[in-house]
């Protein structure tokens, strides 16, 4: 691994778990709860428009029963809507409501209060540039 990439790991494995526990700290401040698996879920549909439940399942490492158990429960919040494919009928398929696209909104701002409380302003802009080479780092 090249320095560049290795320094851009070592930066990811450093600032992963301070924004994993402002993006739960910000869930938990919500008056409606969701379990870590459904914030899990939120989290990694907020990048997706559409998924089917088995690729769900896949990109959060979990069970097809574990992730069809937390949609439900998600669907029946009014967070995610469900469908079938339109390929194939067999498959139902799986995308965030624009209540859960509020929801992420103001997860979204909260975290970030709370890492600029929690670091200041300027630890807050140094969090941001970080993320900035790390995207750029990892072509995102």
């Amino acid at each position: 691994m090249n320095d560049h990439k290795a320094d851009a790991q070592a930066c990811l494995f450093t600032i992963y778990p301070v924004l994993r526990r402002a993006m739960y700290e910000a869930f938990d401040k919500q008056t409606t709860k969701v379990t870590r698996t459904q914030q899990i879920i939120l989290i990694t549909m907020s990048d997706m428009a559409t998924l089917s439940m088995s690729q769900l399942a896949r990109k959060i490492d979990t069970s097809n029963e574990q992730a069809t158990r937390a949609v439900t429960q998600l669907v029946n919040l009014g967070y995610i809507d469900r469908f079938q494919n339109e390929q194939n009928h067999r498959i139902v398929n799986i995308r965030l409501t624009e209540k859960a696209m509020q929801l992420l909104n103001i997860i979204n701002s909260t975290a970030e209060e709370i890492l600029a409380d929690r670091y200041g302003q300027n630890g807050y802009s140094d969090i941001k540039k970080h993320l900035g080479a790390l995207a750029a780092s990892f072509g995102n």
